[in-house]
């Protein structure tokens, strides 16, 4: 790792986290929203008979349980793809303190593949399921589409706050708080 971080000793190196407590607070409004945006037509193609098929309590859990996980190994794989000396640099682990799991990637990402690893598993747990669950009618679709998207809350909040970084930059998680190191060369001062 010393040697891939020799390699941005003359770029400008900048903190940008998020709150995490925001983030979940920020949270509650994504689920609305994707409850809202995915429900309403859901309802409308299927009815109401359709919505009567939500997951009992036990299945929920067990779709949460399984997301979460794949959630963060979604991350993993893709940043992994991206690092050098790939899946080497990827750690996981939970904040205790807050019970949240996450994905730490040991080396800086240019900040284009850094999204795609961000927002991978709101593509893959959140959107796709929900979008399918509209073409096939599927309850338990819909309910783990919309968690899922509410989850990704605090990847679309970094993504967001990267928004205005040149793609071909790069950045690295924090390997503490929720947020990342962006380095940029040739900073003007």
């Amino acid at each position: 790792m010393e040697s891939v971080m020799n390699k941005f000793e003359n770029y400008y190196q900048e903190k940008k986290t998020i709150d995490i407590v925001q983030a979940n607070a920020v949270a509650f409004g994504v689920f609305f929203v994707a409850a809202l945006l995915f429900t309403v037509p859901f309802y409308f193609i299927w009815g109401y008979s359709a919505l009567r098929e939500l997951p009992s309590f036990g299945e929920f859990l067990t779709m949460m349980i399984i997301g979460i996980v794949a959630h963060e190994l979604i991350h993993g794989l893709f940043f992994g793809l991206y690092a050098e000396n790939g899946f080497k640099n990827i750690r996981f682990g939970v904040m205790w303190k807050i019970l949240t799991p996450y994905c730490h990637c040991k080396v800086p990402l240019k900040i284009k593949h850094y999204l795609i690893g961000a927002l991978m598993p709101a593509l893959i747990l959140g959107f796709i399921p929900a979008i399918t669950a509209l073409f096939i009618g599927n309850a338990k679709f819909l309910v783990f589409g919309i968690f899922f998207i509410g989850s990704a809350t605090g990847d679309f909040m970094v993504a967001w706050i990267l928004r205005k970084e040149k793609l071909d930059d790069y950045v690295q998680d924090h390997p503490s708080e929720a947020g990342c190191w962006v380095y940029r060369k040739n900073k003007i001062v």
